[in-house]
Order: structure tokens, then C-alpha cells, then sequence
């Protein structure tokens, strides 16, 4: 199985168990930290992932660093990723369930590309034009790449909406190429 899919099964998992026992927001928050909490120390996640460390010495480290500052699911996915020896999916599977949760809560994120830096009024009127158009809280993270030329380039999930003055230009050197001369 690939490592999407694999964390995808237990990321639905999870988001089901969580959204059962009404603990979506808590389970998230526990996931955001226990990701944190890896993410900033490699060893951390050496040691975890590590083949020749017993599974034990594994769950002792987590119930002393993380017991009682967790979720018990959060606390039940850590040993089963450790006891199925798939730790290293850990990352992948918290990215998938934040993302799961953001939809639950009607929240989608955006990705959107300027030549240069929006002001602030720019920016707020493409979230509300972009709210409009999902029907959703829009969480827009932006980013500049002077090669779009102008206009913006917006990736939602996994669509993405083109409006640089790059690909406009490119489209009508396309149509003035395969345009018939007349003579």
C-alpha cells in the first residue's frame, strides 16, 4: 500500500472516532502538537520509527511525554501506528485528519499567487470573492512569484484557477499561431 492510502485509512479512522465521540476539535488540536512535538526534534522520530527499539521502551517514551496532555484516540492511533510498525506515517496521517477537519468545519484552505505582494484590501476582497464562489470559510495563505506577470493563480484543493497574465498571454500567442492567415 502507498503511503497516501495508508494514511488516509488511518486518518479516516480517526477523524470517524473523533467525530463519534464529538472530540473533533480536541483531537485536532492534540494532532497539531504531537506533530509539532516531531517535527521539531528528529530524534524524536528516529527513536520512534526505529526497528531495532522494542515496541515497550516506544510506548513508555509517549505515556511519559504525552499522557495526559493528549486524547486517549490520539494516545490509541500513536500505539497502533507504533504496534503495526507504520510510525513513520505519523506525519502524513495528522496532515490528511487536519485537512478532514477543516472541511468538517466548512473551512477550506487556498493557496494563492501574485507577482507581487497583495495589500491588505487586495487580499480580503479575494477571500470574499473566493468565499462566494466554495461557499466556504476561506483560509488563504499567499505566496509572490514574479513569472506569473500579474493577475493571480489560486489552488484550491486540488483545482486551480488561473488568471496570471503569463498563461493570458501565452493562451493568445497560442490562438494568434493556429490562426488561419488570410491573404
Amino acid at each position: 500500500m502507498r503511503e497516501p492510502a495508508v494514511a488516509r485509512k488511518y486518518a479516516v479512522a480517526l477523524f470517524n472516532a473523533s467525530q463519534k465521540r464529538g472530540e473533533l476539535d480536541a483531537v485536532d488540536a492534540d494532532m497539531a502538537s504531537v506533530r509539532a512535538l516531531v517535527s521539531s526534534d528528529h530524534r524524536v522520530v528516529n527513536f520512534l520509527g526505529a526497528p531495532d527499539v522494542a515496541v515497550e521502551k516506544k510506548r513508555a517514551f509517549i505515556a511519559t511525554v504525552l499522557a495526559g496532555r493528549v486524547s486517549p484516540l490520539v494516545l490509541e492511533l500513536l500505539d497502533l501506528l507504533l504496534e503495526k510498525g507504520r510510525f513513520q506515517f505519523l506525519l502524513p496521517v495528522a496532515a490528511q485528519f487536519h485537512e478532514m477537519a477543516l472541511e468538517a468545519r466548512g473551512i477550506v484552505r487556498v493557496q494563492a499567487t501574485t507577482a507581487v505582494k497583495m495589500g491588505e484590501s487586495e487580499r480580503t476582497a479575494l477571500v470574499a470573492r473566493l468565499q462566494n464562489l466554495t461557499g466556504q470559510t476561506v483560509q488563504m495563505t499567499d505566496a509572490v512569484d514574479p513569472r506569473i506577470m500579474g493577475g493571480v493563480v489560486v489552488k484550491i484543493g486540488g483545482k486551480i484557477l488561473d488568471g496570471s497574465v503569463k498563461t493570458r498571454l501565452s493562451e493568445l500567442r497560442e490562438s494568434l499561431m493556429s490562426a488561419p492567415l488570410k491573404s
